[in-house]
């Protein structure tokens, strides 16, 4: 079948990566995705972008150890129910493949709402990623928000494995102002501090 003729070459892959055999080459790429994929969990969507790169026929580079996995690293994960102009991953091929040629395989057997727009050789700078910019747009539109703004401590009451306690969000709110009938935030995001959008619009 397909599938265990994708599993065998993915095992020769791993068998001259382990001999040494060539050079990985590394890739980042940046997808948007839409309306009709926000339901995805994070975990389905790492699902299929692995599927997505075994039906483009992308050699990809799988880790070691008894259950070798595809080389790929998202940035972030993306909570259920968003969307995003701009998401990023990185991933290696076990042989070199132009960017275009990534970019147009990809596409061609991706689902709708999914779109990959650049990609490039080379690691990005994912783990120097610490903020998100983020538009929301609240059910009931708070008013006048620049009391909020200029507040120096924002004391939220969180939930931890040791019950709950007060944590001041203030210094991971980066930017706020209101466009319209929506929020345009930039939050701190990523591995050191990572705030939700829907804690801030809770706190207002």
């Amino acid at each position: 079948t397909a599938a265990k003729n994708a599993a065998a070459a993915a095992l020769r892959r791993f068998a001259k990566q382990k001999k040494g055999a060539f050079a990985l080459s590394d890739y980042y790429l940046l997808y948007e995705r839409d309306e009709r994929v926000k339901y995805v969990s994070h975990l389905d969507f790492v699902r299929m972008f692995g599927r997505a790169m075994r039906r483009a026929a992308l050699p990809m580079a799988v880790s070691e150890g008894f259950n070798p996995h595809p080389l790929m690293t998202f940035a972030l994960p993306l909570p259920v129910g968003y969307t995003s102009k701009c998401e990023l991953l990185e991933f290696s091929l076990a042989e070199p493949r132009g960017t275009d040629e990534i970019k147009s395989l990809l596409n061609g057997v991706l689902p709708c709402g999914v779109n990959v727009f650049e990609v490039h050789e080379g690691k990005s700078r994912m783990k120097k990623l610490d903020n998100a910019l983020y538009s929301v747009t609240p059910e009931n539109m708070p008013g006048d928000i620049s009391d909020f703004i200029f507040r120096k401590e924002i004391i939220i009451e969180k939930k931890t494995k040791s019950g709950i306690k007060e944590t001041d969000i203030r210094p991971d709110i980066k930017s706020i102002k209101s466009a319209g009938n929506s929020f345009e935030m930039i939050l701190s995001s990523g591995s050191r501090a990572n705030l939700k959008p829907e804690i801030v619009i809770n706190a207002m």
